[in-house]
């Protein structure tokens, strides 16, 4: 073995085992210290990387919990508050009842009951101003969208919580069609002839369904009805003249149709039965419409402008649905065959010539990122999902149904034109009609998650009784709940129908309420709940001692502190027997 005294090679390779051993002791020491493996970025950078971000997660998801609890809180505050007012209109409900016993009561119990009325409505417009949570009021209305339109014909209904807030110049509307109501027009007048009550063979009969419901004019066995065509008609054979036929006929149809509307409203339909005379101008034939329904279907498929005044046709009896839309129609049938149409015969039920819904757009043009898109059902357009104006909702209350009809000759079953009219001077077929809605969007708005875009909205309503029930008609002109009394049957009866509506307004608020606490923000606590528990317990497998395993490394590095520690002393021991070998040559 060589012996050297310059280097020692020994003891500088038990002096490195001993510096890494120290090193790892001390990470052993400042792990078990501090609980953490991942002390530094050298402990472990892509390790450090992914548990910083988890850190962040975290402790976003620790206070979107505390957001979504508070949220709670608040969302449990206002519909405590909604629960005194659903008490207030029960109790309102039952003086209207009682005011509404007009055999039992005198001015003074009138007078008492509208004193109380009084006094609940001050403790509803109180709630109303004073609710709150903090110091944010919750119930007057200045949580909610709003808006306003401008434009002939066009109303704002609502905005949705996804509405956006408009810039200054508001969204831009445009209708391209009017909604239309599905109806049904006879293809001739009846005559004499068709409606003798005396011939079994031409007592006609009538079968209307509409919605689940149908009735049946039969002129046989209606006493009443036939009695009085009868009548009419035997005046007019005893006349003789045209003229007297021509009157007995058109008080025939009036008679048949007032029967029907009658036995319509006894059965709850959704119709409008009546006679229909055109205008006195005549004007140019549509020519490419052959049947008696045709015309109106085309209607129903082409928006456009219609050119064409007719008049000096036969009054016909024209059944209407009271509802605009595609969706709501009726059949109609009648033993007297072509009454409606050519070719239909006897019995056989006819569908109605369906309406149209309102087209058009809001915000801007469809064609561009889905921008104006809207989607109409009967009078009511609304922003599509995704769309400038989605979840913005107007409506369109003017039509042309009412004053189109298709118009026969009186010689043959030909179509002989379509009859327009124009409302406010101007024109309502095809015609785009501009307006703007502006939207100012103020729901209560709540980041029940950790990231960037995760909110949830929702709108509460004023419970001022000056807002709730506005616009329902009634026979006393109360224009809201603040207006109502109960000094007299009639305005009782109307206060009855406004506080109902109330109730179910103010019901349909609680719902949604206890809807959105319950799926948006219970739902999603939950789901913040167990996401940082796993998160959790993620970051803490990258980021934390095993503490078992380091007192293990740390026994470890400690024996082999001491054998090192050792071993560099005898390695220090070596060059000395140099000396021994230098001693024994003197």
């Amino acid at each position: 073995m060589a012996l050297r005294v310059n280097s020692n090679i020994a003891a500088l390779n038990a002096l490195r085992h001993l510096q890494h051993t120290e090193q790892e002791l001390g990470k052993n020491l400042e792990r078990l210290s501090s609980g953490r493996k991942l002390n530094h970025a050298a402990d472990g950078p892509a390790s450090l990387v992914i548990s910083e971000q988890m850190k962040t997660q975290i402790s976003g998801l620790g206070q979107a919990i505390r957001n979504s609890e508070s949220s709670i809180s608040m969302i449990q505050t206002t519909e405590g508050a909604l629960n005194e007012v659903s008490n207030i209109l029960i109790n309102l409900r039952q003086l209207a009842v009682h005011a509404a016993n007009e055999g039992t009561n005198d001015e003074k119990m009138l007078q008492a009951d509208q004193n109380e009325v009084d006094n609940l409505l001050s403790t509803l417009k109180n709630i109303s101003r004073n609710t709150q949570f903090g110091t944010r009021t919750l119930l007057d209305g200045s949580n909610s969208a709003t808006g306003v339109v401008i434009g002939n014909g066009l109303e704002f209904v609502l905005a949705s919580d996804e509405a956006k807030s408009t810039h200054s110049s508001g969204y831009k509307v445009d209708i391209t069609q009017v909604a239309t109501r599905s109806m049904m027009v006879a293809a001739h007048k009846l005559s004499l002839e068709d409606v003798s009550p005396s011939d079994p063979n031409n007592a006609i009969s009538f079968v209307i369904n509409e919605g689940g419901r149908t009735i049946s004019v039969d002129l046989k066995n209606n006493n009443d009805l036939r009695d009085k065509i009868e009548l009419l008609t035997a005046s007019a054979k005893r006349n003789g003249t045209p003229e007297a036929r021509v009157r007995t006929e058109r008080g025939i149809q009036q008679l048949i149709a007032y029967e029907m509307q009658k036995m319509a409203d006894d059965a709850n339909m959704e119709l409008d039965i009546f006679v229909y005379r055109p205008a006195d101008n005549l004007g140019p034939f549509l020519e490419n419409f052959d049947t008696l329904n045709d015309a109106l279907t085309e209607m129903s498929r082409t928006p456009g402008e219609i050119n064409n005044f007719i008049t000096g046709l036969d009054e016909v009896i024209v059944l209407r649905h009271r509802q605009f839309g595609s969706d709501p129609g009726f059949t109609v049938s009648s033993t007297l065959e072509n009454y409606f149409g050519e070719n239909i015969k006897s019995n056989e039920a006819v569908f109605s010539v369906p309406g149209r819904d309102v087209e058009g757009t809001i915000g801007g043009s469809p064609g561009i990122n889905g921008g104006g898109a809207a989607m109409g059902r009967g009078q009511f357009l609304t922003g599509a999902p995704g769309a400038e104006g989605e979840g913005v909702t107007i409506k369109y209350g003017e039509t042309t149904d009412d004053v189109i009809y298709e118009i026969f000759k009186r010689s043959e079953n030909k179509v002989a034109g379509l009859f327009r009219r124009e409302i406010n001077n101007e024109t309502l077929v095809g015609d785009d009609v501009d307006g703007f809605v502006h939207v100012s969007q103020n729901s209560l708005v709540f980041q029940i998650g950790p990231n960037q875009g995760q909110l949830r909205r929702i709108s509460v309503e004023s419970i001022n009784p000056e807002e709730l029930s506005k616009g329902i008609e009634n026979n006393s002109n109360f224009r809201s709940l603040a207006e109502i009394d109960v000094l007299d049957a009639e305005a009782a009866q109307d206060t009855l129908l406004l506080v109902d509506q109330a109730i179910d307004d103010v019901s349909t608020m609680r719902g949604n309420l206890g809807s959105f606490q319950r799926n948006a923000l219970e739902a999603n606590l939950h789901s913040l709940r167990v996401s940082k528990e796993n998160l959790t317990a993620s970051e803490s497998m990258l980021a934390d001692t095993d503490m078992a395993q380091e007192m293990s490394s740390l026994v470890k590095n400690q024996i082999l502190l001491a054998s090192g520690t050792a071993m560099l002393a005898q390695a220090n021991q070596v060059p000395q027997s140099v000396l021994q070998l230098l001693n024994s040559n003197g």
